[in-house]
């Protein structure tokens, strides 16, 4: 008999807490024995796990701010993306990253491909009457689950390696 997708979902939901309880665990562990390398590394895991869930899943609204001026209202699931409608998707990601001037996705040159968009050897993109600036306009909530995401798995990303190349060596 196939599980239902509650099911489901609440077993991932026990997987994550377990994998979060294990980084809990290794955090006061680590803190006994006083190996600080590997207690950054378990606390950035511990705030990697509830850091990613936020930003992935949340229940937001879009934010991009739309032609008309004002914010997209639109709900999406995380932090990271924008609404799928008139390219918010990515508009939202590259301007997280500081992008905030990119093609207008209105625009027939644009609609026409990734080639017709491109700079020119470095120049400035082909046609500026076909680029917007992208703004986010959300709350800052959402913008610390974002960084702090990041932030956490950077952290861990730099232990893990230190980790690695001290057991080679």
């Amino acid at each position: 008999m196939p599980r239902s997708r509650t099911m489901l979902k609440r077993d991932a939901a026990f997987i994550v807490l377990g994998i979060e309880a294990l980084a809990i665990v290794g955090v006061v562990y680590f803190l006994v024995t006083l190996d600080w390398m590997s207690v950054i590394w378990s606390l950035s895991i511990a705030i990697a796990i509830p850091s990613w869930l936020l930003a992935v899943k949340a229940p937001t609204y879009c934010g991009v701010t739309t032609q008309a001026g004002g914010k997209c209202t639109r709900p999406v699931n995380g932090v990271i993306f924008g609404c799928g409608t008139s390219e918010h998707t990515w508009a939202k990601f590259f301007s997280r990253f500081g992008w905030r001037r990119q093609p207008d996705p209105n625009r027939a040159s644009a609609k026409a491909g990734p080639a017709a968009q491109m700079p020119r050897f470095g120049g400035a993109p082909t046609g500026d009457a076909g680029v917007v600036t992208v703004r986010i306009a959300e709350e800052a909530k959402s913008k610390v689950a974002f960084w702090m995401a990041l932030t956490a798995t950077l952290c861990a990303l730099i232990s893990a390696t230190v980790d690695v190349t001290s057991a080679i060596n």
